[in-house]
């Protein structure tokens, strides 16, 4: 069992998702080389740890709690230093500002979000200004003394930050208008899959529009329609060989009869003239399938009545000579359809002659007609298995391998009725045996469809 396709869209969403973070991790190695290129750094986490720590003490002075983060700062960096300044005009100084930053500290309030990098060690005059809201107003963080030049650090730092700022709404853009964009742009294929779904066998021309594709799935939609053009070339070779198959046979089984007709009279004489008289009904089957494959469809009004009125009167000595009877059941009023009367003749009396042939030698074979424009042949034989009823169409098959009939009769009248718009249906007639009804379009049903 092969693996479950996967979706398309699914995955194109997802190589999206990893080419957009390889992106964001491209656009991180390039702020990374900037920063790292215009000398040291300091770290977000070291204003942050500052700000957490501050608090107003009971006389109302700005004072640094002993928090386990300072605590490992102030242990980490005892270079640190720090301005702060909140929006009450409250100040708190720490360590020892370079003499170059004091002159800023009576303005500190004033100063916005900025940094000073230095290139070279020991970086003691790199700076960074941070700047927070708070319940008291903006709190301005002046700080220095923790200078770093670690491109990994920076590295990872600029992917935090780029990280929920833009990979997070760039996957949920993704994932949510992606798959509807290729759904769209893909329209065309489920169209061409509808158009696909809806080709006839046996309808000979049919192709797929591949303009209604995008260009990438233009060639895997003309293979498709020049895999169809090849199977009609080798539809139209089949049916040529068998049309002229069948021509060239008529010769000589004519021929053949001829000459065993000037045999004595006896079994032997009679045997061949049956089997002479199967191969003569197997060619003119073959030229009737033929012929009705290149028939254009052009109908005529009918009456059901009168057709099957002419083939009982025709099929009745046959029947009666095989050891049976016949009857006709039509209403008074012709049964009008739209239809050709050569091809309809001919399913009819098929079916007459199969219900001869497996009707068991006796008992009744019925041609119906009903005012709904259905057709109908049963007997009274042993009738066909439910197993077998969707088999008994097929050309060649035979329900029974002894018989002695070709298996293309029914699969004629399959073809005459589906050209006619109908179909054949076989069930077991009412007191046992085969029911054969054809259902046909009134007139007028016929019409509005054409």
């Amino acid at each position: 069992m092969g693996a479950k396709n996967k979706s398309l869209t699914a995955q194109l969403a997802w190589r999206l998702m990893l080419l957009q973070i390889l992106i964001i991790l491209g656009i991180a190695a390039a702020i990374t080389y900037t920063i790292a290129d215009n000398g040291s750094y300091i770290v977000d986490s070291v204003p942050e740890t500052i700000e957490r720590a501050l608090h107003v003490d009971a006389s109302g002075q700005l004072v640094l709690r002993d928090s386990e983060d300072m605590r490992a700062l102030l242990r980490d960096a005892p270079e640190l230093w720090f301005s702060v300044e909140d929006g009450q005009g409250r100040k708190l100084q720490h360590g020892g500002i370079p003499a170059a930053y004091r002159p800023l500290l009576a303005s500190l309030s004033e100063l916005q979000a900025s940094e000073i990098h230095i290139k070279r060690a020991p970086y003691a005059l790199s700076m960074r200004v941070f700047v927070a809201d708070t319940a008291s107003g903006k709190l301005h963080i002046m700080c220095g003394g923790l200078a770093s030049n670690s491109s990994g650090t920076l590295f990872m730092l600029v992917v935090r930050y780029l990280g929920w700022r833009m990979t997070l709404p760039l996957a949920l853009l993704t994932l949510i208008v992606m798959p509807l964009l290729i759904r769209r742009a893909m329209s065309g294929v489920a169209e061409v899959a509808e158009q696909a779904q809806a080709i006839d066998i046996d309808e000979r021309g049919a192709r797929l529009a591949d303009h209604a594709v995008a260009r990438e799935f233009q060639p895997l939609v003309q293979a498709f329609n020049a895999a169809l053009a090849r199977l009609n070339e080798g539809y139209d070779a089949r049916d040529r060989f068998l049309a002229d198959a069948a021509h060239e046979l008529r010769a000589p089984i004519a021929i053949l009869e001829a000459r065993i007709g000037t045999l004595e009279a006896g079994a032997t004489r009679t045997r061949l003239l049956t089997d002479v008289a199967r191969l003569s009904n197997l060619a003119e089957q073959l030229l009737d399938l033929q012929r009705l494959g290149r028939q254009q469809g052009v109908f005529e009004p009918l009456d059901l009545v009168a057709l099957a009125s002419e083939v009982a009167a025709d099929a009745a000595p046959l029947a009666v000579d095989a050891g049976y009877d016949m009857a006709l059941d039509a209403p008074q009023a012709p049964v009008m359809v739209l239809g050709d009367r050569l091809s309809l003749s001919r399913a009819l009396n098929n079916l007459v002659q199969n219900a001869i042939a497996h009707g068991g030698g006796s008992g009744l074979i019925g041609i119906g007609v009903n005012e709904d424009g259905t057709l109908g042949v049963t007997d009274q034989g042993p009738g066909v298995p439910a197993d077998e009823r969707h088999r008994v169409f097929e050309p060649f098959y035979r329900l029974r391998p002894s018989s002695t009939g070709a298996g293309l009769g029914l699969h004629l009248v399959q073809e005459i009725v589906a050209l006619h718009g109908g179909r054949i249906e076989v069930s077991e007639a009412p007191g046992g045996g085969a029911c054969f009804l054809l259902r046909l379009k009134p007139l007028q049903a016929a019409r509005l469809e054409r």
